[in-house]
């Protein structure tokens, strides 16, 4: 019994010394608009590696993965932190008119923003149609250390 024990507090502790930097990601998608807007889901790890499924008008429509510029995602993580994310607001959007009140640009599209840190998640929805300055800094600041037009935009 000693033994079992023993094994089970020297497992438990091993789980617990396992690098947790896997669970961490930042994650970028956005909508359609009413027109060609590409429509895509990225995810990038801190390796700099990155996963997306381009799901319509994207250079490659279909799942695609590769790593990034070493520091892609460093330079993506201080653009959150400057943006103050976790205390964003989850919802610029229609539905919260004190964020986005009228009249709003139609058609366009939306992003969503995941990041997630072994201590925190936190998800932002922006329209692109509300006036969010903090968003669309965020937004281009985003898309450029991804290389969004690389990667996203069709060629």
């Amino acid at each position: 019994m000693r033994a079992f024990l023993l094994s089970t507090s020297l497992f438990a502790l091993a789980a617990c010394a396992t690098d947790n930097n896997s669970v961490e990601a930042i994650q970028v998608s956005e909508s359609a608009c009413f027109g060609a807007c590409p429509i895509y889901e990225l995810t990038v790890t801190p390796d700099d590696h990155y996963q997306m499924d381009g799901r319509r008008f994207t250079r490659i429509n279909g799942y695609s993965e590769g790593d990034l510029a070493p520091g892609s995602y460093a330079q993506m993580q201080t653009l959150l932190e400057n943006a103050n994310f976790f205390s964003q607001p989850e919802n610029y959007t229609f539905a919260n008119p004190e964020l986005c009140p009228g009249p709003q640009i139609s058609d366009m599209p939306s992003i969503t923003i995941s990041y997630t840190t072994r201590r925190n998640s936190h998800t932002v929805t922006w329209y692109q149609g509300c006036g969010a300055p903090v968003m669309r800094d965020l937004r281009d600041g985003l898309r450029d250390a991804f290389d969004y037009d690389e990667i996203v935009r069709p060629g």
